[in-house]
């Protein structure tokens, strides 16, 4: 699956989806900087990663 794809899903709301997937917090960062995301949103996105993440290895 494509780097974009990935972050479409996390974005969308399916973030268990993407992250068994293979998104990680550098393919997040870089595909919404492409996006022309700023970096205080980049930030929270990132912040929201990291919870899910932690959440799904429970």
């Amino acid at each position: 699956m494509e780097d974009r794809e990935l972050v479409m899903f996390w974005l969308a709301g399916d973030h268990k989806l993407a992250i068994r997937k293979g998104l990680t917090s550098a393919i997040l960062a870089s595909q919404l900087r492409k996006k022309g995301y700023k970096d205080k949103l980049i930030e929270d996105f990132l912040d929201d990663f990291a919870r899910d993440l932690k959440n799904d290895q429970k």
